[in-house]
């Protein structure tokens, strides 16, 4: 493919010149002599690098340099200049310029320096777009068909683009995390992790020091400096789950975090400013949290200024059919076995019941079925137990727990006991899995 150089300078003789010297090395080129012709000739056909003179008759380079910029982002401009200025070569650079170079010109450096400026743009550019791919691939997808999960979607991706904080609600098992997922991905903080805490999952004291860290000292065992979650996730986006769990003391850290952008570890005296996008999530409801003084009105008002409610499944039954193809696709994918369907008997049974436990329930009982079926088509008999016994409106508390311990178990007969594989097939850590072999009381044959 040709590329056309674009050639700025007010001296039409040295442009003329110059045009005709890059025509012989394969080139097409544009000639402008001011601003005016720069912008009509950017308008008219597409620009792989430019050459601009700093001194543009009563035109000042540099500021075009700014406008040409304005339209084209990304590409390459060489300045040119017969008054050789280091502050002017900076400023150039620091707009975004290219390189620079000094009249008298030499061709053959000129040449090279544009062949490799198009080379270069052409990379960062093949970068940005497999960039792109690479997130539209790994971006935690919202699977849905309904008008309000849809509506979610649009919202989220809105916010994502900007800082805002973003708080959550959602029953237990509705994708509270799938959408702070979602937000990080989508957001211009997607280059860095986005770290995640439970605050349910510990004691006040143990989430302060995680939160916020420690210095050497602090407390008995504190025999090194700790960098809180806070710290860890500057430049990054930090997702706060079960936020209405959360002792009063820390929320009112968690609003000067918010308010002032800064943090101060446990047995510090010095404030660490941190930039941190921050996202909330919750199943409960604030508003009768503050009625009963659990939860700050300060905070809670922070944090209402970009609400996503994330609906159960129950509201959104349509979905079913949509996520049981994705979480029998991803089983399939997982275990290396054949795709599987649901017989129609299930499908009425999947369609009737309520599902309190949402998402993360179907998930489950479809992952069960999947493994405990032994052929192509999920019955009724693959259902976990007592799923079909139990009325819509009541939840029985250990269901989830009884159908991950038969999956566990199935999954390790599958793998003959190799808790590696186990782990793998499961899509959890090998400490993970531990745990719950201790937690169900499962014993595993040396």
């Amino acid at each position: 493919m040709t590329k056309t150089l674009l050639i700025i300078d007010d001296k039409i003789k040295l442009c003329e010149a110059l045009a005709q010297a890059f025509q012989q090395q394969g080139y097409q080129t544009v000639i402008a002599t001011s601003r005016e012709d720069v912008i009509t000739a950017c308008a008219s056909r597409p620009i792989h690098a430019a050459l601009l003179d700093i001194k543009l008759g009563t035109q000042n380079g540099v500021d075009v340099l700014s406008e040409l910029l304005q339209l084209h982002k990304h590409l390459p401009v060489i300045m040119m200049t017969g008054h050789a200025s280091v502050e002017t070569a900076v400023q150039s650079l620091k707009l975004g310029a290219f390189d620079y170079v000094k009249k008298p010109l030499d061709f053959h450096q000129l040449a090279n320096l544009v062949e490799n400026a198009i080379r270069l743009s052409a990379l960062s550019e093949e970068n940005q777009q497999l960039k792109d791919q690479l997130i539209d691939e790994l971006s935690p997808r919202l699977i849905t068909q309904t008008p309000k999960m849809l509506e979610v979607a649009e919202k989220a991706k809105k916010l994502a683009a900007t800082d805002l904080p973003v708080l959550l609600l959602g029953e237990n098992g509705t994708g509270k995390e799938v959408i702070a997922d979602f937000l990080h991905i989508n957001s211009p903080r997607n280059s860095r992790k986005m770290l995640k805490i439970n605050c349910a999952a510990f004691p006040e004291s143990l989430l302060d020091n995680e939160l916020f860290g420690h210095e050497k000292g602090a407390y008995t065992g504190a025999d090194a400096q700790f960098k809180g979650v806070f710290e860890r996730a500057d430049q990054s986006s930090l997702f706060l789950d079960e936020i209405g769990d959360m002792p009063l003391t820390i929320q009112a850290k968690i609003l000067r975090a918010l308010q002032n952008k800064e943090i101060r570890r446990l047995g510090g005296s010095q404030t660490i400013q941190v930039n941190v996008r921050f996202i909330a999530a919750t199943n409960k409801d604030l508003q009768k949290l503050m009625e009963k003084e659990r939860f700050r009105e300060d905070l809670y008002y922070r944090l209402k200024a970009a609400v996503i409610k994330i609906p159960p499944l129950r509201e959104r039954k349509d979905d079913i059919s949509l996520l049981v193809h994705h979480f029998l696709a991803e089983f399939s994918r997982a275990t290396a076995t054949p795709g599987k369907t649901l017989s129609e008997a299930v499908r009425h049974e999947f369609s009737r019941y309520d599902w309190p436990g949402n998402v993360r329930e179907l998930k489950n009982v479809v992952a069960y079925a999947a493994a405990i079926s032994s052929g192509d088509t999920i019955e009724l008999d693959d259902l976990p137990p007592d799923f079909l016994e139990f009325p819509e409106e009541i939840v029985p508390e250990n269901m989830i727990d009884e159908v991950e311990k038969n999956l566990i178990i199935k999954m390790l007969q599958k793998t003959d006991y190799n808790k590696k594989r186990t782990a793998e097939l499961l899509n959890i850590g090998r400490k993970t899995l531990y745990r719950k072999l201790e937690k169900y009381g499962i014993t595993v044959p040396e």
